[in-house]
């Protein structure tokens, strides 16, 4: 209680990116959706610092201000540099920018209501109750079923239906995705524009996970929960990874999620919840970037 009354600390994220490139017919994997999410964690990122400055012409810094990154206008996308320092090893993410950082740097240093401001969190619960997508993930499956107080409800990606109906095929392709749980890949009728589109998690490539979450990272002053999805068991593979996300100046990930070996087979492509789904579907430890660096003194004799 002590350190948040004096740190003021908040943790602002996003979550439905996937559902936002759905709608734009952008793939996970294309420069089209590194771009948005760039842009976007920009906009959040500048307009939270700003009002963070604001705020504090009124009410006053945050107890720690002094000392901290923010009292030496040190915004997150500065820190990138400050990496590159210490490891002496390039940082590789695109740090192009479209608003005015060094009016906001300037502003900064006047003060800061919040010690930090941005953490971009899973979301998993609660996206599913907002009805969109969780976080910075990707779909884990286009159908899947989601078990409630009130029961167990057969869920479908509505942007994948939508798309399907637009081009008139959804009646014809609708039991053949349920038979393939939700999984487009195979379905000689939907286009491969489509398919790019709508790759589920394990159908998309670990680097682009790393792309989208290192474009955010560098706004965010705190960090990040990715997810990974691997169909490799390779541990090579993962070194290779694992080592590109340190490369991108990413600060953590989060769950590994491994596809597994096995999968139980449909016994039936016609499923009783089928007619519903068509009707219903429409080395030492630094001080973190917002609080000052403790001071150590030594009494004189």
């Amino acid at each position: 209680m002590n350190s948040n009354l004096k740190n003021r600390a908040l943790g602002l994220g996003v979550m439905g990116f996937t559902d936002v490139i759905e709608k734009l017919s952008y793939s996970y994997e294309s420069e089209e959706a590194y771009a948005l999410i760039d842009q976007l964690v920009e906009f959040v990122s500048y307009h939270a610092i700003d009002e963070s400055a604001n705020m504090a012409q009124t009410r006053g810094t945050y107890d720690t201000f002094k000392g901290s990154g923010w009292s030496k206008g040190i915004l997150p996308i500065d820190t990138v540099d400050q990496l590159e320092t210490d490891r002496k090893v390039k940082v590789k993410v695109n740090r192009k920018s479209k608003l005015d950082w060094d009016g906001l740097r300037k502003k900064v240093k006047k003060g800061m209501r919040n010690a930090t401001l941005m953490a971009i969190a899973p979301t998993a619960n609660i996206a599913h109750i907002a009805g969109t997508t969780p976080g910075l993930d990707p779909q884990f499956a286009q159908i899947f079923s989601r078990s409630t107080l009130n029961g167990k409800f057969l869920e479908v990606n509505t942007n994948l239906v939508r798309d399907l109906r637009a081009l008139g095929i959804w009646e014809d392709v609708k039991d053949e995705l349920l038979a393939n749980q939700g999984d487009i890949q195979h379905i000689d009728a939907i286009p491969q524009h489509l398919k790019d589109v709508y790759k589920t998690s394990f159908q998309l490539s670990p680097y682009a996970f790393i792309e989208v979450a290192a474009r955010a990272q560098k706004w965010v002053d705190q960090a990040i929960s990715r997810n990974m999805y691997l169909e490799t068991r390779n541990i090579d593979d993962y070194v290779d990874i694992y080592t590109e996300c340190w490369k991108r100046g990413l600060k953590t990930t989060y769950y590994l999620h491994v596809k597994p070996r096995h999968q139980a087979e449909q016994s039936t492509t016609k499923v009783n919840k089928s007619e519903e789904l068509a009707k219903t579907s429409g080395g030492a430890r630094k001080a973190g970037f917002g609080f000052a660096k403790k001071q150590t003194v030594e009494a004189s004799s």
